[in-house]
């Protein structure tokens, strides 16, 4: 693991780092309590479609974690995204650049790329061999349910956005028949990407008995606000007690 940037934002320490996973260059950033004195747990955080490891609302979400639960959060570039865009991969063809992140073996090494990144973080004395969760919606699930399926670390998940109909679903259904931990699974009732009939496949195929499924109204990324609430609140009451810091 190397180390890039620094800088500390109300009492949260952000750090850009990356990892090498078979040869690739995984980006990534963690946000960790300015001050503690014992190890906390960790939440995993995926990023969506066209999105990056600094989308607003991850950021926000990450820095809830921390101020509020005492709980680090981190999150890496998907493949073809943020720091791992290729140069001029914009102007190219969108076969092409579907095909740098939805084909074959992408799947399988973005969960070799998440494995690797908590292999290094829980070397760190700040976070140790402690409890994780994992979050991530539409793409963040896409990618983020296999790996929750394949990591035995993982305590508890938050998904959704995302069906059997879609793009790798096959994959995520039979990938589901693996997830036994709590999952809180979120819905877009008029999704205009993803039809309500393989949204209910998928959280139907999840193996765990504890599961909950919550619909809203509005379109794939008109999630609410209070949902981003309940599912950092779902996540803490997992993974640790809840410490006011703000």
């Amino acid at each position: 693991m190397e180390w890039g940037r620094s800088a500390t934002h109300k009492g949260v320490q952000e750090r850009d780092f990356t990892v090498t996973c078979n040869e690739r260059t995984v980006p990534g950033v963690l946000w960790t309590p300015e001050h503690t004195g014992m190890p906390t747990s960790l939440v995993l955080m995926g990023h969506g479609g066209s999105g990056h490891k600094r989308e607003s609302h991850l950021v926000s979400l990450a820095r809830r974690f921390v101020r509020h639960n005492g709980i680090a959060a981190a999150s890496i570039d998907g493949p073809a995204h943020g720091d791992r865009k290729p140069e001029g991969a914009d102007a190219e063809p969108l076969a092409e650049r579907r095909r740098r992140f939805l084909g074959e073996g992408v799947t399988d090494s973005m969960v070799e790329d998440w494995k690797a990144t908590l292999d290094a973080l829980h070397q760190l004395p700040e976070l140790g061999p402690g409890r994780v969760g994992y979050w991530g919606l539409s793409m963040g699930t896409m990618f983020g349910l296999p790996l929750v399926a394949a990591e035995p670390r993982i305590d508890a998940a938050v998904l959704g956005l995302m069906g059997t109909a879609f793009v790798n679903g096959n994959r995520l259904r039979k990938d589901a028949a693996d997830v036994t931990c709590p999952v809180l699974f979120l819905q877009q009732w008029d999704d205009e990407l993803v039809d309500r009939e393989s949204v209910g496949d998928l959280f139907g195929a999840l193996a765990t008995n504890d599961k909950v499924l919550h619909a809203n109204p509005g379109l794939h990324s008109a999630v609410p606000p209070k949902e981003f609430q309940f599912t950092q609140a779902f996540l803490a009451s997992h993974l640790a007690p809840t410490i006011d810091r703000s």
